[in-house]
């Protein structure tokens, strides 16, 4: 079985053992290993056991193939230069490797969901079925919606290629563990806050994660534990490299290394006006700004105020008086980032706007699923989400309260663990994926 079944009875998905598998997570920029044990008590926060990560070479971050050649070759090696406990790991199955899509199927009698999922898929990738593992969740929309999808059922589709299955699972043996589950990256995620997502009144708070990765950005929308929404969008923080690299005329790492260098990534008219007056552009550099802030408006038009969701999103912070653990203040609420300027001009308006787009038909076709039933909070993770400036970006012109969670800070340190390519010194958001592998259901 490709990816498990959750048993919602159970804390964490543990289903047949006390402790905590080993999380691999084969991501772009990185694959990463993390190991978590429990705490004294039951009340007590996780404790880090060990992590690794090993980046991933410039020269395949858009070769899918030989990056993960590269990782899953080099994964015996990461194993040993951590203290892992135990041989059971669960794994996960990059985005950019997994079909995800939404559906809709009629009810028929006699006939499955899952056999309709195995028929349909094949026929879109255009494969044949036994090339593929299949998972499907069926989305409940009829919730405050009775007339939502009459007589169709909302289905969101998941298959991975056995071949690279069969990969990861070698590469796992190689490494002397024992493989116990497989879980998409979205499932993975959505699994590390059940701890914040718990309480039975929690299955009225909609959440939107936004996973902003090197490849790609995951968006999944979930209402407590319960995914009803999942996308990957083809924009993420090599396309908005390679933008820079394009207007600049520069190297793929320099114009990495100037856009997490400036945390103003489209001109405001306030500082092309401070501008010396007659140099080339300026007046279609003002206009362009202009555009820029309608745009936002105009995308965020009948959407309720962040102040006006506040109250929902931030029902945990009332009932313990305190900011759920891993999670930032909200972002809408904090002043711009006056962090570092690259010392040339960063103008990524044009690939913001198409993923803040695509982000807002998301949520619109959540709203069309769910009549009246809007996202409350938006949580951020992924690598790229270490980018302050980034993510304020997307929740001011999205106008949902928003927080970036960090998986570490929600574990209990010695300061004695071992983390070979690990920075504990600053905040890794990009470490939800494995630290929800660590807590996801194991039944391989």
């Amino acid at each position: 079985m490709l990816f498990a079944s959750f048993d919602r009875r159970r804390p964490f998905g543990l289903l047949k053992h006390s402790g905590y598998p080993i999380g691999v997570d084969f991501g772009v920029a990185s694959l990463k290993v993390l190991q978590v044990a429990p705490g004294a008590k039951d009340e007590d926060p996780l404790v880090l056991v060990a992590a690794a990560a090993l980046e991933t070479p410039e020269d395949l971050l858009t070769d899918h193939a030989k990056r993960i050649a590269f990782q899953t070759e080099n994964l015996p090696k990461l194993i040993r230069s951590g203290e892992f406990r135990g041989k059971r790991a669960v794994c996960s199955i990059p985005a950019g490797q997994t079909f995800c899509k939404h559906m809709q199927f009629p009810r028929t009698d006699g006939l499955t969901v899952a056999s309709l999922v195995k028929a349909a898929v094949p026929a879109q990738i255009g494969c044949h079925p036994d090339a593929l593992i299949y998972r499907h969740i069926e989305v409940d929309a009829s919730s405050g919606n009775p007339q939502a999808n009459s007589g169709k059922n909302e289905v969101i589709c998941l298959a991975a290629s056995r071949k690279l299955i069969a990969q990861f699972m070698k590469a796992v043996r190689d490494a002397r563990l024992e493989p116990v589950a497989m879980h998409p990256e979205c499932l993975a995620t959505l699994r590390g806050f059940d701890q914040i997502t718990r309480r039975a009144e929690d299955t009225a708070l909609t959440t939107l994660y936004l996973d902003i990765g090197m490849g790609a950005t995951k968006v999944m929308i979930a209402h407590g534990r319960d995914l009803v929404f999942a996308k990957a969008i083809n924009l993420a923080g090599a396309q908005l490299d390679a933008a820079v690299a394009k207007r600049q005329q520069v190297g793929a790492a320099v114009a990495r290394a100037r856009r997490i260098n400036s945390q103003q990534l489209i001109p405001s008219a306030k500082a092309v006006n401070a501008a010396p007056a007659g140099e080339p552009g300026d007046g279609m550099a003002v206009l362009a700004a202009g555009m820029v802030m309608a745009r936002e408006e105009a995308a965020t038009e009948g959407r309720q105020r962040p102040a006006e969701m506040a109250a929902a999103a931030l029902a945990e912070e009332r009932r313990t008086a305190r900011i759920a653990p891993g999670l930032t203040h909200d972002l809408t609420s904090e002043p711009a980032s006056k962090g570092p300027r690259a010392p040339t001009d960063i103008d990524l308006s044009q690939p913001l706007e198409a993923l803040t787009d695509e982000v807002a038909m998301c949520l619109r076709y959540h709203e069309a699923l769910f009549p009246g039933r809007r996202v409350n909070r938006t949580i951020f993770v992924g690598g790229e989400s270490r980018h302050r400036g980034l993510c304020q970006h997307i929740a001011r012109t999205l106008r949902v309260p928003a927080q970036v969670a960090d998986p570490f800070a929600r574990l209990a340190r010695t300061g004695q663990e071992k983390t070979p390519g690990v920075d504990l010194t600053s905040p890794q958001p990009g470490w939800a994926v494995p630290f929800g592998l660590c807590v996801a259901p194991t039944d391989l």
